[in-house]
């Protein structure tokens, strides 16, 4: 049986205190509004409100995909269904420019014996495509998808594949998806011996994409994988570089407008650590140099979360064991390449499942993360943080508001825009014993 994602409904204790910087509403964020259920999805936010929703919903077996338009107050627009002629949902994944225009794609998977397949489309926030593409899968199984598009609305789609149930090769492919024309599909690399994972896929100012993933040959360095587009579809050969020296337990790869890239990667031992978090650069048509050591320390809870514009400037949060909690640690890099020192984000040995950062195209950071005493074992609130300009450090927070019935509020996920607004996702309980949890949704609007 293949593991589907699920947001997890543990019932959780209330929360005594709330801490006295935390009280006040965060600046910017909406009071959140209650949206419609879903098994399986995610958004995606562009500029000035120009957000989406891709989900799906009914039985693994059935289940097609829907795609809706998220109004500017955050409230939704009606679903509409995409035909990809077959049925099957998951890893759900869309990507929206600043107008508007987006590309989604998603596996067709029905937790049955058959590969798991994978279907794309284009499309609009004001045309919300009906139909999508089956891509070239070769009847292998896609573990992972990433998708981006350019300023003119063309899409691009990555993604791993291999044999469903046997042993073999495993391949990474892309697919160049234009309007009115067939998605062009090319293979970037067939690698043995080695399992591949973490897919990372970014476009640089001019629209060529840059693909990464992790390659772990058992036993042996971790290297990464690298190809580049010249922007019509074709991809030079790809190569693979060494990173790091031991185990890793994820790996993020950004572009940046010029077509150099900064990766990130985690090294250590899973749950009890300490971790290392690493990162290198590569120049346009580079490889990757200057390895250099960022935050480290006995993992808390919660995964350590990366973003980055596409001038460079990047932050990393980092939860840390601490005080029979969690505290989280954010570090920040200059646009010119500085990295600054590990601050503390909100309180220290607070429970917190973690937590979602992101830069905007200004440079200035946006963080939000859950929130309980570490004795209540229960995170019951949301808080926010955001950088006034590029050189803020991202020192004080705030609560974001509750509905009023709302007991119980966790897990949050950030989309954010180049222009600094987008959303934020969260579930929460109206009930004080946390017995069940519906998502909320609310609208971050850009600073002025």
């Amino acid at each position: 049986m293949r593991i589907r994602r699920m947001s997890p409904l543990a019932s959780i204790a209330a929360l005594a205190i709330l801490a006295t910087s935390a009280q006040a509403s965060a600046p910017g964020w909406s009071t959140p509004h209650t949206v419609t259920p879903y098994r399986v999805g995610t958004y995606a936010a562009g500029a000035n409100g120009q957000a989406v929703q891709l989900f799906g919903n009914g039985a693994v077996q059935t289940m097609t995909a829907q795609i809706r338009a998220i109004k500017s107050d955050a409230t939704q627009g009606s679903a509409v269904g995409v035909n990809a002629g077959a049925a099957g949902f998951d890893l759900p994944r869309v990507s929206v420019n600043a107008n508007g225009r987006l590309v989604a794609a998603w596996t067709l998977d029905t937790e049955g014996t058959a590969p798991i397949g994978l279907a794309a489309t284009l499309g609009s926030r004001s045309s919300l495509p009906k139909t999508a593409s089956v891509l070239q899968t070769d009847g292998q199984s896609v573990s992972d998808v990433a998708t981006a598009v350019d300023a003119s609305g063309n899409g691009v789609v990555a993604w791993i594949q291999s044999p469903q149930g046997a042993p073999g090769p495993t391949t990474v492919k892309a697919a160049t998806l234009r309007p009115g024309l067939a998605p062009q599909v090319a293979t970037l690399d067939t690698r043995a011996n080695a399992s591949l994972a973490y897919l990372s896929l970014g476009l640089d100012g001019t629209g060529r994409p840059a693909v990464t993933w992790a390659v772990n040959p058992g036993g042996t360095a971790v290297l990464i994988g690298v190809a580049r587009g010249d922007g019509t579809g074709a991809f030079a050969p790809a190569f693979e570089e060494q990173i790091g020296t031991a185990a890793i337990s994820t790996l993020q790869t950004f572009v940046m407008g010029n077509g150099g890239m900064i990766a990130f990667w985690v090294e250590g031992t899973l749950p009890s650590g300490p971790l290392h978090v690493k990162t290198t650069q590569a120049a346009p048509g580079g490889n990757f140099v200057g390895e250099q050591a960022l935050t480290d320390g006995r993992p808390g809870r919660g995964q350590v979360r990366f973003a980055m514009n596409a001038s460079g400037r990047a932050a990393v949060l980092f939860p840390l064991s601490s005080g029979g909690g969690t505290t989280l640690k954010v570090q920040l890099r200059t646009s010119s390449g500085t990295w600054g020192n590990p601050r503390q984000l909100g309180s220290s040995g607070r429970y917190t499942n973690g937590g979602n950062i992101g830069v905007d195209a200004k440079g200035r950071v946006v963080a939000l993360w859950d929130d309980g005493s570490a004795s209540s074992k229960a995170a019951t609130r949301v808080l926010a943080a955001r950088s006034s300009s590029s050189s803020d450090p991202l020192g004080s927070y705030n609560q974001v508001s509750q509905r009023s019935g709302d007991k119980r509020c966790r897990i949050p996920t950030l989309f954010l825009s180049t222009s600094g607004d987008g959303l934020g996702l969260w579930q929460c309980s109206a009930s004080s014993s946390g017995s069940s949890f519906s998502p909320r949704l609310a609208r971050l609007t850009k600073p002025s």
